[in-house]
Parts: structure tokens; C-alpha cells; sequence
């Protein structure tokens, strides 16, 4: 039972990866076919072609973050680990925090009990001679 869910998972992927090749060959050949079409009958005007490119280069783009996700895109400076590594700055951040607070409540109270201390009235006795040296 568990082979067959993997399989169907596996097969998805496979077919998700399939369907984005074939839609990056499209956007490949239309755009190279809207480019020879504006050299000939439009004087060499491309702005429609860049247009058109990238504004299907942002849907093409969504359906790559889609299938394959951030796990390829290291060569343009997007680290995979990236969301692991932000996860454990936050919760760094977090319990340093934490820690702080604690620390400060620590404090208070330590300050609260020194506050609270009575001093004892101090007994006025008569002064010996024995007591000068």
C-alpha cells in the first residue's frame, strides 16, 4: 500500500516536471517565432516580443517555483537551507528574548526584596575608655 502511494507521488512529480519542460519550449518557440514574425512585417519592432516574454516569463517562472521549488535556484544566490536557517535565527532571537525577560523579572524582584529589608535600630550604649585606641 505504501509502495503504491510513493509510486503515485513519484509519478505526479515526474509528470509536474514533464508539463514544465514542455511549457518552457513553448515559451521558447513562440517567442522565437513572435521575434521572426517583428523582424519581417513589423520593421524590427521587438517591444511586443519583450512584452509578451515577460509577462509569460513570470507565469513560466511560478510554474518552476511550483514543481520543483527552491531547491535548484543556488546559482543565482537563493540557498535552499534558507528557510531552515531563518527558522533557527528567529528561534535564537526568540529565546535570547525570552531569556532577557526572565533575567529583568530577576532583577525586579531581587530589587524588591533589598527594597523590603529592615534595618535594625542600632543600641546607643555609654563609650568606654578601652573602647579608644
Amino acid at each position: 500500500m505504501k509502495d503504491e502511494n510513493l509510486y503515485e507521488k513519484a509519478s505526479k512529480k515526474v509528470k509536474a516536471k514533464k508539463g514544465f519542460f514542455y511549457h518552457l519550449v513553448a515559451y521558447v518557440l513562440i517567442l522565437l517565432m513572435l521575434y521572426a514574425i517583428m523582424q519581417v512585417e513589423n520593421n524590427g519592432e521587438i517591444l511586443p516580443v519583450i512584452i509578451v516574454g515577460l509577462s509569460w516569463g513570470i507565469g513560466l517562472a511560478g510554474h518552476y517555483l511550483t514543481v520543483f521549488g527552491t531547491e535548484n535556484l543556488e546559482l543565482i544566490g537563493v540557498n535552499s537551507n534558507w528557510e531552515e536557517e531563518e527558522l533557527e535565527k528567529e528561534l535564537e532571537r526568540l529565546t535570547r528574548k525570552r531569556e532577557l525577560k526572565e533575567q529583568i523579572e530577576r532583577e525586579k524582584n531581587l530589587l524588591d526584596e533589598s527594597e523590603s529589608l529592615e534595618l535594625k535600630e542600632m543600641v546607643k550604649r555609654p563609650l568606654r575608655d578601652d573602647d579608644f585606641v
